[in-house]
């Protein structure tokens, strides 16, 4: 595996962990295993913990860079999660610069 492919799995696997633990538009989907499960059930933690849920998508992640890699739709899809990722990390730190 190169290293071009290596960060762009790693950017992809960081935006949809952070989609799935933190963000807005995924509340409804957190709030439902929560409702129906309880706070303290392991699935309710598992989906509002980044550390624990970054153990799957990552798994899921390298597992699909090692068969289809250089597949555009891979490469196009993992581009477009890093780069998110990295914007949203740049306005992140804009936004508070700005404050102080």
């Amino acid at each position: 595996m190169s290293i071009t492919i290596f960060l762009l799995t790693l950017g992809a696997a960081a935006r949809l962990t952070r989609l799935v633990t933190d963000d807005y538009i995924t509340r409804h989907f957190r709030a439902f295993f929560i409702r129906r499960l309880g706070p303290d059930n392991d699935l309710s933690y598992l989906v509002t913990c980044p550390w624990c849920m970054s153990m799957y998508i990552g798994g899921g992640m390298f597992t699909l860079a090692y068969s289809y890699s250089w597949h555009p739709a891979y490469l196009i899809g993992t581009a477009a999660l890093t780069a998110s990722y990295l914007i949203g990390s740049v306005a992140t730190l804009v936004g508070s610069a700005e404050e102080d």
